[in-house]
């Protein structure tokens, strides 16, 4: 091959390594080329840092305006703001909901404090509290049980607030903080109102040697309760199951009459046993479940009996038709004393008269003592 020609190949190779390099360069370095601080596409996500100070929002006089709940830490204006984080070192934490996504539980929005309703009494509430600060072997500063009343003593917490897990096995050496947790009754019967409080925190200085009190603010109390409400959660999934476990083995009725002198059944039973074994009985007479009030402790029902078919009649144990008319049906519980009443009562509530509560006893009393 001509000298001429074989110049001109190598001078194809050196173009061809040179684009490859550079393509290379560009590959790795076209985002920061572009976008970024210095790119062709300045990045404007901090450009409040640089942004002037406006002047100061006067109120007038007769406008009053009512307190809020602290939901956000304010950032810092003035001298103290050059000192403050900012930009891409200011931390920001996710919002904090209250988890109150259980049955028998909605959220107080007229508390100042995170609070939440939970249909229960006050005791296991209470006691799922205890239970959770014994397993985590953190002993509290002060436990009122006929207050139902809690305060938390010194447990540790990292910068933002949240508890650490609620372990207390390693040292408090950073940051602490004190919670105030109580009970009182509710709006609803039967219902109780759980309120938590942060009510100190304090940070550990490594210079002066000493703690140094620091803001709370309402996500800071609202993840303690959320660390509560679980635990209760637990709590009662256990307490369910146990109960399931005596509502299948099943418990005698007897016919009586209820608080307000309405026939009804009477049990010695658990009212919350009782809650469980009913639509396991109704179901096996036929009746249809339309809804249910765990604040009122009522079934809303309706009966519709259909005639067994042939072959469901040789395979399937008959039901019999209840002396009733088909329709619409509620069934309520009520303490009575020591015991449980069971009444049930027509669509509009009012209860069934004693002879018709006669003739459903045989049925009903077999199905609440089965083991179903």
């Amino acid at each position: 091959m001509p000298a001429s020609e074989l110049s001109g190949v190598d001078n194809l190779n050196n173009l061809s390594k040179l684009a490859v390099i550079l393509l290379t360069v560009l590959v790795t370095t076209g985002c920061s080329y572009i976008y970024g601080e210095d790119g062709l596409i300045k990045d404007r996500a901090y450009e409040y840092i640089e942004a002037r100070q406006a002047k100061e929002l006067k109120i007038p006089g007769d406008l009053v305006q009512e307190d809020k709940a602290n939901y956000a830490q304010v950032p810092t204006i003035g001298k103290k703001a050059q000192s403050a984080p900012s930009g891409k070192e200011l931390e920001v934490g996710a919002p904090i909901q209250l988890l109150a996504v259980l049955e028998n539980m909605r959220i107080n929005k007229q508390s100042e404090h995170p609070s939440v309703f939970i249909s229960d009494s006050a005791i296991n509430i209470w006691q799922s509290i205890v239970k959770m600060f014994e397993e985590n072997e953190i002993t509290p500063a002060v436990m009122d049980q006929k207050q139902y009343y809690l305060d938390s003593g010194w447990v540790a917490v990292d910068e933002r607030g949240v508890w650490l897990g609620i372990e207390n096995r390693e040292e408090v050496d950073e940051f602490r903080a004190k919670f105030k947790i109580t009970i009182t009754p509710g709006n609803l019967k039967g219902e109780q109102s759980l309120t938590v409080e942060r009510i100190q925190a304090q940070k550990f200085d490594d210079e002066s040697d000493k703690w140094e009190n620091q803001p709370t603010f309402w996500q800071d109390s609202a993840e303690m309760l959320n660390l509560i409400i679980s635990s209760y959660d637990v709590s009662v999934s256990t307490r369910e199951r146990e109960m399931r476990k005596r509502a299948i083995a099943g418990f005698k009725v007897k016919l009586g009459k209820d608080s307000e002198n309405n026939a009804a059944l009477v049990t010695a039973a658990e009212k919350e046993d009782v809650w469980q074994k009913l639509p396991r009985v109704l179901e096996a007479l036929q009746f249809e479940m339309s809804d249910r009030d765990r604040t009122l402790m009522t079934y809303f029902i309706e009966y519709k009996y259909e005639e067994p078919g042939f072959f469901a009649s040789l395979f399937d144990d008959e039901v019999e038709k209840l002396p009733i008319e088909p329709g619409n049906y509620q069934v309520t519980l009520s303490e009575l004393g020591e015991q449980t009443a069971i009444t049930f009562k027509d669509g509009a509530g009012q209860p069934l008269e004693a002879a018709l509560m006669v003739k459903l006893y045989p049925s009903l009393s077999q199905l609440f003592g089965d083991k179903r």
